[in-house]
């Protein structure tokens, strides 16, 4: 809540010298570590940067609402893709409560999409909260009343180390560590037939309004989980790496 930022003119330079060495198509992910969309002044030259040439994106990750996307839905980009994070209406009351509400966020994603950006959403992390079908259902039935997604990326919550420890220092609510069952590469994960079942679960919803299967994807998750949801592997398609992802 507090955030150091690089100073722009660091940022132009080093996308500079990075446009000028890397030849294959690039995603640059600039939402992993920080909000794309926090500071729109200071994130508007770094976009027009990546218009100066054809090759590479830059991909913004936001949880911000509508009064951080002026910017742009002024001027229409082609090298840029934008996408949201957004939880249910419930997880997002407990754990999400410096973000702007799921509802406006999808709004932002809507304004932006009709403005012609490829726009996609990311609902992660998913927690197994009491009723969890019905409030992750209201928000997909939120979603696809408003516009559809250019592609849909899904993950469960994972609890590295840093993460746990951060909260605590900052006295966070930890009652979603109780979800975690196994430990893996990416730390805590919830077990794997919840995990399961979450998946599959979003996946029916999705078919039934005629989402494809290959416009989904799972951030994080072992491949072990994808041979059991027998779903097509789509390693290079995902929300943030590879020239499939373009």
């Amino acid at each position: 809540m507090k955030p150091q930022y690089v100073r722009t003119e660091l940022v132009l330079q080093a996308l500079d010298e990075a446009f000028a060495k890397i030849k294959t198509p690039a995603i640059f992910n600039s939402g992993e570590l920080s909000d794309s969309l926090m500071n729109p002044p200071l994130m508007k030259p770094i976009v027009d940067k990546f218009e100066e040439q054809k090759v590479h994106k830059i991909y913004l990750l936001s949880k911000c609402g509508t009064p951080n996307i002026g910017f742009l839905t002024d001027v229409s980009r082609s090298q840029v893709i934008c996408g949201w994070s957004i939880n249910a209406s419930e997880a997002a009351r407990l754990w999400e409560k410096g973000a702007a509400p799921p509802e406006d966020r999808i709004e932002a994603a809507t304004l932006v999409s009709e403005a012609g950006y490829d726009t996609r959403i990311r609902i992660d992390p998913i927690f197994p909260i009491k009723d969890w079908q019905v409030y992750y259902g209201n928000l997909l039935n939120q979603i696809f009343s408003k516009f559809t997604p250019n592609r849909i990326i899904l993950g469960t919550p994972r609890g590295l180390w840093k993460t746990i420890r951060y909260a605590k220092e900052a006295n966070a609510d930890l009652e979603w560590i109780q979800f975690f069952a196994e430990d893996s590469s990416w730390g805590k994960k919830l077990s794997f037939e919840l995990r399961k079942e979450i998946y599959e679960f979003f996946y029916d919803n999705l078919k039934l309004v005629g989402y494809p299967q290959s416009k989904i994807s799972l951030c994080k998750e072992t491949v072990d989980m994808w041979k059991a949801l027998g779903w097509n592997q789509a390693f290079g398609q995902c929300n943030c790496y590879g020239v499939k992802a373009f």
